[in-house]
């Protein structure tokens, strides 16, 4: 199998076109960012359609958004939930200090902080933000955001494919590609964290 050539696999893809669409959306609603990047490499193979995936994935996405934030209002009322609405919190306090007067900018930049959106979406719902300033934060942010992964998952397809033609050297490239990009994210937000901290400790020193 990881012998045969790109066209097997896209041919093989192709024939179970729906049942990737369906991971797809499932891996949209559980915000699965690695999932959008695949799906932009199977249409940059013609294996699946960019339309179709653009649509599924903003769909999955706003559906997941919704979902947490109902989430959120009803964890709100539940004794054995306190301790993730604390963590939640001081995720979201952490990463977006001005969410409270600010929601809708916190909202929409909480969609490109890794580790971030979850808590931020819940917490709108545990605070009750009203669900129009939400929905319209989430749903822009969220085209923004699938448009960008789509791209990121398209342009490293093309380029993979323009190097190799066997599923086993693409498989690895796009592994390796998939580690390294989780790094680099991670190392953002580790970045931005020093930064907030420092930040903080200087307020903190200032009040003094």
């Amino acid at each position: 199998m990881l012998e045969q050539s790109v066209d097997f696999f896209v041919l093989f893809v192709n024939d179970h076109r729906f049942w990737g669409y369906a991971i797809l959306f499932v891996a949209m609603v559980l915000e699965g960012e690695v999932f959008l990047i695949v799906a932009g490499m199977l249409v940059s193979l013609e294996a699946f359609d960019g339309k179709d995936v653009l649509l599924v994935a903003l769909v999955g996405v706003v559906s997941g958004n919704v979902m947490w934030y109902n989430l959120g209002a009803k964890l709100n009322d539940a004794r054995l939930t306190k301790g993730i609405l604390r963590r939640a919190e001081k995720i979201m306090i952490f990463f977006l200090p001005e969410f409270r007067a600010n929601p809708f900018k916190s909202i929409f930049f909480s969609k490109f902080i890794y580790g971030a959106n979850r808590a931020t979406v819940i917490m709108s719902g545990v605070l009750h933000i009203p669900f129009k300033l939400f929905f319209k934060a989430e749903f822009l942010a969220s085209i923004v955001w699938v448009a960008l992964y789509f791209e990121i998952g398209y342009f490293f397809g093309y380029a993979a494919v323009n190097t190799t033609h066997k599923v086993g050297q693409l498989a690895l490239m796009a592994l390796l590609f998939m580690i390294a990009f989780i790094l680099i994210q991670k190392f953002i937000t580790h970045q931005y964290e020093r930064h907030e901290r420092k930040k903080l400790e200087k307020n903190n020193n200032t009040q003094r």
